[in-house]
This record gives C-alpha cells, structure tokens and sequence, in this order.
C-alpha cells in the first residue's frame, strides 16, 4: 500500500480525547482498525478502536495535523456514533483496503498498460461504491473513515502519487496455474448469487486474477506479513520517520482527474495532502524521543 501511494503513510485517524473535556489536548487516536475490542473473547472484525498516543504502535512515528475548528466538529460529532462496544463501533473492511491498493495500482499502469488500467480503476470504483460505509453498514478501511468523518470531495486527479524511491511493484512475478484454476471453481461456485456488492467484487478479482498476477503476489504478502506482525507484535526497529514530502502535480494525461472518487479509495497520503501541507507535526509517544 506505501508502495503504490508514494509514501511510508500506512495508517490515519481522528484525534480524541476520552475523558470528554473540551478544549484540553487530544490524547488518544480514533481509527479503524483489524483489532479486538479490549475484554472481548469472541470473535471480532475490528472496527473503530480508540489508542492512547503513549502507546500506539511504538514501532511507528505518529504525527498530527492540526484542524479548523468546523472540521474538528464535524469529525467528532460523526465519531459520535460509534461506541467502544462490541455491535457499537463498526467493522474493518479488508476488502476496501485490498480496493484502495487496486485503485492506485490503476495509476501505476496508466502509462504503460492504459486500456487494463482503466479496467481496474472501473472496478475498483465500482467495489468501493457499492460498499460505501452507512449507518446500516458501518465498514470502514482507516482512510475511508476520516473522508467521511471531515466529510471532503476527494478526486481521481488526487490518487497520483509522488515518485519516490521504491514507487510501485513492477510487473516480473509469473501468474502461478493452480490459483487461477482455484478462482475459476471459486467463481463458478457463485456464479448464481444476485448481490450487488459480490459482484462487483468478483468483477475486480476477475481482472486482477485475468491480467494483473503482480499486483496480488504483492498484496497477498503484504496482507499475510502484516497479518503476523498484528497478531504477535513481531517488529523490530525504531520508528519511520517519513521522507520529504512532496504533493504531486496533477497530471494532464489523466482522464477524469475531476471526477469525484468514493471515499473508500482515499489514502492516508491524499488526506496528508488535503489537509496538513506544511502543518504536519510530531506527536510524542511513550519510550520515543
């Protein structure tokens, strides 16, 4: 997911205070995230979780920016529905994330693949379109959830990232037999179902599995890798610190960079770049200097 957005961002969220004060420092970061809710044995799929700065990811630099007044309480007051509770705080989407990641492969390849580019990117709208988060269906990846908490029109023109080292993941891995005829027999197993939303699903995966073999050996293990990170807090090394940032031009070539994109393909960098250009700031953390 850095990969393709241009930069080391993998996570965002809504500064919070959980005492209710007003007007005191926030203290704890409101995300959506693939975590239990704390005391919960059964199983859970994650959804708005609530973290002290002192302790959030300490193998991770958190940052803030500061916001207007307005948005501040138009964020809170949408945050306000969500409870630390299980049935109460929505879920996580891994399914919009692997959509989000799609979305900017789309940009990757606009250059040197243009007509699969644009099939991806008609897919992967169209996936995060119907899944849209609602009060009915609160499912949210991190990024999705902030759009709509700040409520802002984000573009297809924004989702271009900066060329940093690393950009990318390139198009050298072979598509391995056996999983295309997995997906095959998996596809014709639900083939019959009329629901909108696992159609457009299957019409993603299709193009993918089809003609984009790279872009899921990648995502396949980054998702597994980081799966194992989460579960066992395998991780070594002191915080990322991000690379200057630059906020990409938008490019000329890019057909319907106007058009509007549902909040679900936006990344921690588009948001980095709406909102906090040149206001970017350290947020301390336990055990950091």
């Amino acid at each position: 997911m850095s990969r393709l957005d241009g930069t080391c961002f993998s996570h965002s969220g809504i500064a919070v205070r959980k005492d209710g004060l007003d007007g005191a420092p926030a203290t704890h970061l409101a995300s959506a995230q693939v975590k239990t809710l704390p005391g919960d044995s059964r199983i859970d799929l994650g959804g708005v979780r609530w973290d002290a700065f002192s302790t959030f990811r300490p193998y991770r630099a958190l940052y803030c920016i500061p916001m207007p007044e307005p948005r501040r309480r138009r964020a809170l007051a949408y945050l306000g529905r969500f409870h630390e509770a299980a049935g109460a705080s929505g879920t996580f989407s891994v399914t919009k994330l692997v959509t989000v990641a799609a979305g900017l492969r789309s940009v990757e390849l606009r250059v040197s693949q243009p007509e699969l580019a644009e099939r991806i990117f008609t897919a992967a709208r169209e996936v995060a379109t119907v899944r849209a988060a609602t009060c009915r269906t609160p499912s949210y990846y991190c990024a999705e959830l902030v759009a709509n908490a700040y409520g802002r029109v984000f573009t297809r023109g924004e989702m271009v990232p900066p060329r940093g080292t690393g950009y990318g993941i390139g198009d050298a891995t072979e598509e391995p037999r056996w999983f295309t005829r997995l997906m095959r027999r998996v596809d014709d197993r639900v083939d019959g179902i009329g629901n909108r939303e696992w159609r457009s699903w299957r019409r993603l995966m299709g193009v993918l599995v089809a003609e984009d073999w790279d872009f899921l050996h990648h995502g396949l293990t980054a998702v597994t890798r980081s799966g194992v990170a989460a579960l066992t807090r395998d991780v070594v090394g002191g915080p990322h610190v991000p690379d200057p940032l630059v906020v990409p031009p938008l490019d000329p070539d890019l057909a319907d960079a106007d058009d509007p994109i549902p909040h679900a393909l936006v990344t921690p960098r588009m948001l980095w770049a709406a909102f906090g250009q040149g206001t970017l700031c350290r947020v301390r953390q336990s055990g950091q200097g």
